[in-house]
């Protein structure tokens, strides 16, 4: 009888929940060090006020006759801090390589002919940057205070997340300063004298031999605005200018014929643009905190199964900002950012079941936001939105203990969730972890987590320590992916995180 009232709730939660997630939803955030540790499946395993999150359901299994993990739980509290960065794409690579180039020579009237690579090098990597909106910097964080007295608690959550990424300006690209648009870049490019100092460009083969110059001429004449005369001036310049930069030591693009010809890729698109004086490249700041006060009740359907719920109110503060790039201050603009958002609130609901069979088995589903409430937002550009919509989120959980001191979990994300980063790049976590409690004294984590929806990161492997110290627990968990990405020449992980927390159980 139980097996099929649980078959019958399930079907009919898992309906509403999947139809009031319009098949996306925000991002699923990992709470607590012990479900951090665990690979973030926790679904399935929060018995603590921290349950509040993960799934409310499980405040109708606290102070149960049947004891175990969950009826023995009087009541409860815990504290605790995360924080979290991710590297998105190739992100720092591009960074590192834009971030060598000495862009003080590169709006001045003219350019040494030994700086033309510094100027071919950095349209080639705009153009490669903005060829992928997904290449972003993420940092989260969350704070956690709640309670639990029986079936009943109360919390306060803070979840931050913000991203940054570029928004390239591939118009004003001119490499002579003109202080307003309608500048022919093409002309520009084709004058040689504008790469040598104001001096003309010697003939001759300096860094490509005649067969690499006749093939790029000849695919550069055919391009929109282009012809044979000015591609050819075009190519001789660069060819100048690049052997100079050799010669002088100074570096060169990685693959030069093909930056030649981006380059001359980009001024067809630019045509009549201006110069870097008047580029308007940005940093793009997008990024919501989220105060969460909510009440939590759970009820016990029958010795097996229970549902839980939560009513929250929720103040948010959305970031939807920019930053100018070049001849900007930089510090100045990211003050002005930071205070560039908007404050609003509202209220949100959470429904979560769980099933159990004794302590050996337990399964669960959580819906969150399932109002998908709405948070005021500054529009970036003419005909965005005004608001920052919380998507529902729908995440299934799975745990299971082999034998009494171990336990097995895993977490699946069931819908995909968007994320801000981009429109673009989506977020599903599928989730995995062990718990070995050695003599109810110490519990030792291990799991690993993966973005099923994006393939950027990988596979991010977790760990974590827990101190049972009678009625207070000290637990700790971090998590890291084993790719890199490289920044001024240093190799560091695509994805940290780390969670500390202070709890005590009754």
């Amino acid at each position: 009888m139980e097996k099929k009232l649980f078959a019958a709730l399930f079907s009919f939660f898992l309906s509403i929940l999947l139809l009031s997630s319009c098949s996306e939803a925000g991002e699923w955030s990992i709470v607590g060090p012990r479900a951090l540790g665990m690979g973030g499946a926790n679904v399935a395993v929060a018995n603590d006020a921290t349950a509040s999150y993960w799934n409310p359901a499980a405040y109708g299994f606290f102070k149960d006759k049947k004891g175990g993990d969950y009826g023995n739980r009087s009541w409860s509290g815990a504290l605790g801090i995360g924080v979290g960065a991710q590297v998105h794409e190739d992100l720092g690579e591009e960074i590192d390589r834009i971030s060598k180039i000495d862009f003080n020579n590169l709006d001045n009237g003219v350019i040494q002919a030994n700086r033309v690579s510094d100027y071919i090098t950095l349209l080639n990597e705009l153009k490669t940057f903005n060829n992928n909106k997904d290449r972003a910097l993420t940092a989260s964080g969350n704070v956690v205070a709640a309670a639990q007295v029986g079936n009943f608690g109360i919390g306060g959550y803070v979840f931050g997340d913000i991203s940054a990424r570029g928004d390239l300006d591939l118009v004003n690209i001119s490499p002579v300063t003109s202080g307003t648009t309608g500048v022919d870049i093409i002309t520009q490019l084709s004058t040689a004298s504008n790469f040598n100092n104001g001096a003309s460009v010697p003939a001759g083969n300096y860094y490509f031999d005649s067969a690499t110059k006749t093939s790029l001429i000849s695919t550069i004449a055919a391009l929109p605005g282009w012809n044979t005369t000015t591609a050819t001036n075009y190519v001789q310049a660069m060819d100048y200018g690049l052997g100079q930069a050799q010669a002088s030591g100074l570096a060169i693009p990685s693959d030069p014929s093909s930056a030649v010809k981006n380059a001359a890729e980009l001024a067809s698109a630019a045509q009549t643009g201006g110069s870097f004086a008047d580029n308007n490249s940005r940093l793009l700041f997008k990024g919501i905190a989220v105060a969460e006060v909510p009440l939590t009740w759970g009820r016990r359907i029958s010795d097996n199964f229970s549902v839980g719920a939560n009513l929250k109110y929720m103040k948010a503060r959305v970031y939807n900002t920019s930053v100018k790039v070049f001849n900007t201050d930089f510090g100045d603009a990211l003050d002005r950012a930071r205070n560039d958002y908007k404050d609003s609130h509202n209220f949100g609901v959470d429904l979560g079941m769980l099933y159990r069979n004794g302590d050996t088995l337990r399964a669960g589903l959580v819906g969150r936001n399932l109002n998908s409430p709405k948070f005021d937002m500054k529009p970036l550009l003419a005909g965005d939105d005004d608001y920052l919509k919380e998507k529902a989120q729908v995440r299934a959980g799975v745990a299971y203990k082999p034998v009494s001191y171990v336990t097995l979990a895993v977490d699946y994300d069931l819908t995909k969730n968007d994320t801000t980063v981009s429109d673009s790049y989506k977020s599903q976590n599928l989730s995995g972890g062990v718990e070995v409690n050695v003599f109810k004294v110490v519990q030792v984590r291990a799991g690993a987590y993966k973005n099923m929806a994006q393939s950027d990161i990988g596979v991010v492997y977790t760990a974590g320590l827990g101190l049972n110290l009678w009625v207070v627990n000290l637990d700790l968990g971090a998590a890291m992916s084993p790719k890199s990405t490289t920044v001024d020449g240093n190799d560091i992980p695509k994805e940290v995180r780390a969670e500390l927390a202070l709890s005590m159980l009754f």
